[in-house]
């Protein structure tokens, strides 16, 4: 409340997914009225789902809407006519100094996934269906390793069921290091994103984790879903599998190509510098904003 009285006549409220405080809500609202505050609503997850009218009266009430999804903006148009879609951004310069070096690369081929592992069990038995059709036909050998098991028994004999698989389980890391993840994405080969949770949340979020691979220059696969064929151009930037089969079918030319990982990890990592980087977010941001002043 006290913050409130430092703005000023021409300032700009940016409210970042500011819906969790019924009582803060309350008061922003009336301010907004009373002192006709021009004001940017930014939501970057679907959290209409979560608080639907808190949701909706800040997406109407908005003199902008900033979202990070097509699904999101898609959903915030019923509601306003101005929304941008910036998209979820890193520091591309942290990840740039692990780029991957595939000519440096030895044997085996590995696969990588990072995340918080027991919040996706249903993607990563995916995964695991993937393993167990791959190991039998494959004659390049590999290893798989999942970085945030957080020593969860049910990550743990997901992967441990499959016969045959190296798997290295790293259960965390120090997340708050910047260079923690871009470290560990170095050591990939193939970084993967699977997916078959349905329902409206998981198709209007993203996923930060494709990003983080791409910059670093390491070749991804996603499934098909949401925002990641917005992000991939499949072939060009990554691989996108709609199917388990294709699944299969994408890992199984990753592996047996390193140029084709190479080439796809290099474009992948220049689509984040002109798409998903500070510097190039940075700047629309500033443009949504001026165009409000």
């Amino acid at each position: 409340i006290r913050s409130l009285f430092s703005i000023k006549k021409g300032d700009i409220v940016y409210l970042q997914r500011a819906i969790s405080n019924k009582y803060f809500f309350v008061i922003m609202v009336v301010y907004l009225f009373i002192f006709r505050r021009k004001m940017i609503f930014d939501l970057d997850d679907p959290i209409w789902l979560h608080s639907f009218f808190k949701t909706k009266v800040f997406t109407q009430i908005a003199d902008a809407v900033i979202t990070c999804t097509h699904a999101q903006a898609e959903w915030a148009r019923q509601y306003n006519k101005n929304i941008h879609i910036p998209h979820i951004a890193l520091n591309f310069e942290e990840y740039r100094r692990f780029t991957k070096d595939y000519f440096a690369s030895a044997s085996p081929v590995v696969i990588g996934w990072v995340g918080t592992g027991p919040e996706h069990l249903n993607n990563l038995s995916l995964l695991a269906s993937v393993f167990r059709r791959l190991i039998p036909h494959s004659t390049i050998p590999f290893k798989f390793v999942l970085i945030g098991a957080l020593k969860n028994a049910k990550v743990y004999e997901t992967f441990h069921s499959v016969r045959g698989l190296d798997v290295e389980f790293i259960d965390a890391l120090d997340w708050k290091d910047p260079e923690a993840v871009p470290r560990e994405i170095k050591k990939f080969d193939i970084g993967v994103v699977p997916h078959q949770s349905e329902g409206p949340w998981n198709r209007a979020k993203t996923s930060f984790k494709v990003l983080e691979y791409m910059a670093c220059g390491v070749a991804t696969i996603v499934t098909k879903f949401g925002e990641m064929p917005y992000i991939i151009e499949d072939g060009r930037d990554g691989f996108i599998a709609a199917s388990e089969d294709e699944w299969v079918e994408k890992l199984t030319l990753l592996l047996s190509d390193k140029e084709l990982r190479s080439r796809l990890g290099k474009s992948g990592q220049e689509r984040v510098r002109q798409e998903y980087c500070y510097d190039a977010i940075v700047p629309r941001l500033e443009s949504i904003i001026k165009g409000l002043e």
